[in-house]
Order: C-alpha cells, then sequence, then structure tokens
C-alpha cells in the first residue's frame, strides 16, 4: 500500500470521525438511554472491538500492511533484547530501560513488527478502561466522553499506524488517581506508582513531577516512594551499564515539529544570521516547559487532587508541546485522552470544531511535513512555495490549539 492511499485513507478516516463526534457530542438523549439500560461495560468493551482491534485486523492481517512511525525503531530494539541484549549497552534507546523489554513480549509469540503494534493497542484499551473505571465517580457523562475519544481520528492513526506508546504516561496518571481516589492518601504508594513510569516508559515520565510537587500534601512519604523505586534502579543500571543509561537525554536535542521553536526558527536564523544552537534552544524550553506548567497549576494548589492531577499532567505536557524543540506533534497522545475527559465543552459547538480541526491537523501535517523532506524554514524564501507555505501554515494552526488548550487549563485552574 503506497504512502499516497495511506494518507487518503486517513482523510477519509477523518471525515466519517469529524461527523460521528459532532453528531454524538450533541445527542444527549441517546447517552442517556444506553445509562438508563446500563449498557455502558458491555458498549466500552464493543468500541474497543470496533474502534481498535478490528481496524488493526483489517489493516495488517487482511491487507498486510508493514508498521511504520516509530516501530521498525522499536522492532530493531525488541529483537536485540529478545536475543538477550542490553539496552543502552548492546542497542540505542531514548526510552526506560524496561520499554525495550515490555515491547518485546508479544514478539514471543508472534515474530513481527505487527505484534508491538497489536501490543500499543491492548495497552491504550486498558488505560481507555483504566479512565473509564476512575472517571465514572467523577463526571457523570464519563461513558460519552470515552467513547467520543475512541472515535477521534488522531488517536486512532496515532496507535494503529504510528505505533505509538505516549498514552503510557497518562495510564501512570490515570493509575495515580484512581488509588488516591481509592485510598485518599497522596503519599508513599502514590510515589511509588509514580516511580513506575520512570522505569518503565521514558525520562519525560518525570516531567509532571514538578508541578504535582505543589499540589501533594503528603510530599515526603511521596519521595520516599520513589526513592524506594529509583535508588535500586539506578544502582543496577550503573552496576550493568556505568554511565550508558543516560542515554535517552540525548533525545532532547533532536529537533522535531511542530512547536513554538520549529514556527518562530525562521526570523531566529534571520535575527541570527545562522541556524540556531539546538542544545541551548532545548534547555530554554525545558525551563519554560517546567516553570510555566508549576505557575498554572499553582492557583489551584488548595483544591482536591482529583481535580488537580490531571490539570498538573495537561499543563506539562501541554506546555513540552509548545516549548520543547523535541517535541512533535504526536506527542498530543500523551493527553489526547486527558483532555477530551477535563477541557473540552461539549456543550459549545466552538470547542468541538477545535478539537476537530486539532484532530485533522495532527494527521495531516506529519504526512505533508515527511512528503516535502522535513524542511526546517531556516531559507524562508521556500514559504514562496504553496505546498511549504501550506506545511508552515498548518504548523503555526498546530500550535496555536496547543495555545488553546493551555490557556483552558489555566482557566481551570484559576477560575474553576
Amino acid at each position: 500500500m503506497s504512502t499516497l492511499t495511506v494518507f487518503y485513507i486517513k482523510l477519509v478516516l477523518i471525515a466519517f470521525s469529524s461527523a460521528a463526534i459532532w453528531l454524538g457530542a450533541r445527542s444527549d438523549s441517546f447517552w442517556q438511554q444506553i445509562h438508563e439500560k446500563r449498557q455502558e461495560n458491555r458498549l466500552l468493551g464493543l468500541g474497543l472491538i470496533l474502534f481498535r482491534l478490528l481496524p488493526f485486523i483489517l489493516v495488517y492481517v487482511v491487507m498486510n500492511y508493514s508498521p511504520r512511525g516509530d516501530v521498525p525503531f522499536f522492532w530493531g530494539k525488541a529483537t536485540v533484547a529478545y536475543q538477550g541484549g542490553l539496552v543502552y549497552r548492546d542497542f540505542a534507546s531514548y526510552h526506560a530501560p524496561l520499554f525495550s523489554y515490555i515491547i518485546t513480549l508479544p514478539i514471543l509469540l508472534w515474530y513481527t513488527p505487527k505484534a508491538i503494534v497489536l501490543l500499543m493497542v491492548v495497552i491504550e484499551a486498558a488505560i481507555i478502561w483504566g479512565t473509564y473505571r476512575t472517571y465514572t465517580s467523577l463526571k457523570t457523562n464519563a461513558f460519552k466522553l470515552i467513547m467520543l475519544y475512541m472515535t477521534l481520528s488522531a488517536p486512532a492513526v496515532m496507535v494503529l499506524l504510528g505505533g505509538q506508546e505516549d498514552i503510557w504516561l497518562w495510564g501512570i496518571a490515570v493509575w495515580m488517581l484512581y488509588y488516591f481516589l481509592q485510598i485518599k492518601d497522596d503519599g508513599l504508594g502514590l510515589g511509588l506508582r509514580f516511580s513506575a513510569g520512570l522505569i518503565v516508559i521514558k525520562a519525560t515520565a518525570g516531567f509532571w513531577l514538578f508541578p504535582l510537587w505543589f499540589l501533594l500534601k503528603k510530599r515526603w512519604s511521596f519521595l520516599l516512594g520513589m526513592i524506594l523505586v529509583g535508588v535500586p534502579s539506578l544502582v543496577i543500571l550503573y552496576f550493568l551499564m556505568e554511565m550508558d543509561f543516560l542515554m535517552p537525554l540525548q533525545m532532547t536535542t533532536n529537533l522535531l515539529t511542530p512547536n513554538l521553536f520549529t514556527v518562530v526558527r525562521p526570523l531566529i536564523t534571520a535575527v541570527l544570521g545562522h541556524a540556531p544552537d539546538l542544545p541551548t534552544f532545548s534547555w530554554i524550553g525545558m525551563v519554560i516547559t517546567l516553570s510555566s506548567a508549576i505557575g498554572m497549576v499553582y492557583f489551584a494548589r488548595h483544591k482536591p487532587l482529583t481535580q488537580t492531577l490531571p490539570l498538573a499532567f495537561l499543563a506539562t505536557y501541554i506546555a513540552m508541546t509548545i516549548f520543547q524543540l523535541s517535541s512533535p506533534g504526536y506527542y498530543v497522545f500523551t493527553y489526547m485522552l486527558p483532555l477530551v475527559m477535563e477541557l473540552v465543552d461539549w456543550k459549545k459547538s466552538r470547542d468541538v470544531a477545535i478539537l476537530l480541526i486539532f484532530n485533522a491537523l495532527l494527521v495531516v501535517q506529519p504526512f505533508l511535513f515527511t512528503h516535502l523532506n522535513s524542511p526546517t524554514y531556516d531559507d524562508i524564501t521556500v514559504l514562496g512555495e504553496p505546498l511549504f507555505l501550506l506545511e508552515y501554515t498548518l504548523q503555526l494552526l498546530n500550535v496555536a490549539c496547543y495555545g488553546w488548550y493551555f490557556l483552558k487549563v489555566y482557566q481551570k485552574a484559576r477560575f474553576a
């Protein structure tokens, strides 16, 4: 199947998804009938089959599509790990130490890159289910929101065609939220769960510790939980590979798109007279990301953690997609589910329309960017060509959507 054919399929998916979301957002009587008949659990399971499992079978079994996106890179790591290789020492990885071994598990049963995509689909399904179970006690319309999320085009493309794992970060967060709802304690148990993200997923799992810290009551007990997991992990890693375990930090200087840096890069280049120094701007972006996320949720520090934990997560990772030059659009998969649960006012047509436009941008822009051989726009004259101008405009619109949702987090933290 050609890349262009896949793109056309994505456009059809966007059209059908947008129509379904627009109708579903307004059909309150439909959702009420489902609730009255106690059909939520059964229909949620059916939805996961319909929107995730069946498309996987169609794409990878019936059509025999070869996985793309990050999956070939994941496959390279998994095959070496499968043969007993040691992460960071025997193969490159920008993920946490256990990630490469987790993605190796499905190929023990099905030795193909498609097994890794299936794993991503299964874990996303588990996170969707966990989010529903958690939010049923927080929102009366939790089932509706979950079903609308599953209907969105961008998450479907990201997990089914891109094999993305970024939603795992939200999986850790919602696990913490569920634990807090059950135990009402934000100390040791929460810290243990937080640390799981650091050894299972990637270093960026630690970013939202900074705003979260100001929201905790038992901060030192939480820190103890982190230490109980973190210190033994660091000792083992150093013993096995010395300083090679710092490899994931090298990812911070890889220029990806779209983010605020990539859209202002032509201006910065014109002012400086040369391409900007990536490590310098990476650190600047990191400082702005963390400080803005802290400032965002500081207003909400006296509110219950059930309200502020998702806001800390959203503030951090939306800020990351705005300010970090190593953030691609697909990182939105990290927070699309909590965004749907927390930030969209489904009674407002404007909110629904922006969400649908945002999803379309997340699907279309990466294709055009790759089609144009990943332009950096150091030479601003290329914007005189229509396709380059279109791609750059899509980047601007993406960043504008990030900014819109960042503003929504601020409004909810400050005034809700």
